[in-house]
């Protein structure tokens, strides 16, 4: 967990880098877009041994832990675009505790994954729109209600398709993997689907 200072840090970090890419999109001419995602998510972590009287929780992929992310993308050469992304995942939290023989131990407790990333997307032309690869680095917070949050660093990685509606509305979809340095290095796999918006 970060020290309290750095936190507001890096949400100013992350603010200032959005204003600039809004500032930088105008000046810059080039194509520019906005989209809203949603979906589900399923958390991958490592085995570690339960707190005394509680589960550790698995599920698979589910819409109940839902996914939601909005992102504004500018073309920084043809067929890669720089994005600015922000989210919220649904999602079962690790809390580190520590037993009565002093071993490290997991309690699971439903929470909830804030994160922003600066992303990197290569697209590619399809002959029913295009699809592309994306990787990136962000910040994501994990919280749950009476427990303390914690801050930490993560990489996001996946694939996107879009499908055009018009020359500006098209459909979108995204299958991300969510890598954190957060305890026991949980992951997160979101699926989602949502509509993008290009000027």
């Amino acid at each position: 967990m970060y020290p309290s200072h750095i936190v507001p840090a890096m949400r100013k970090t992350a603010f200032l880098l959005a204003i600039s890419l809004i500032s930088a999109s105008s000046a810059l001419a080039q194509t520019t877009e906005f989209g809203a995602l949603f979906g589900g998510s399923k958390r991958v972590i490592k085995h570690h041994e339960p707190a005394a009287g509680t589960e550790l929780m698995n599920p698979g992929f589910s819409f109940s832990n839902s996914a939601v992310d909005l992102y504004y993308a500018l073309q920084v050469d043809p067929g890669t675009m720089f994005k600015v992304q922000v989210g919220r995942i649904d999602s079962p939290i690790g809390i580190r505790e520590t037993n009565a023989a002093g071993n490290v131990v997991r309690r699971d407790v439903d929470g909830e994954v804030q994160h922003v990333e600066g992303i990197i997307e290569y697209r590619f032309s399809e002959p029913m729109g295009s699809t592309g690869l994306f990787a990136g680095i962000g910040f994501y917070r994990q919280q749950a209600t009476s427990f303390s949050s914690t801050t930490d660093y993560g990489f996001p990685v996946g694939v996107t398709a879009d499908f055009p509606i018009t020359r500006r509305y098209g459909f979108v979809t995204a299958a991300t993997m969510h890598f954190t340095n957060a305890d026991f290095h949980p992951r997160y796999l979101t699926i989602s689907g949502g509509l993008r918006l290009g000027f």
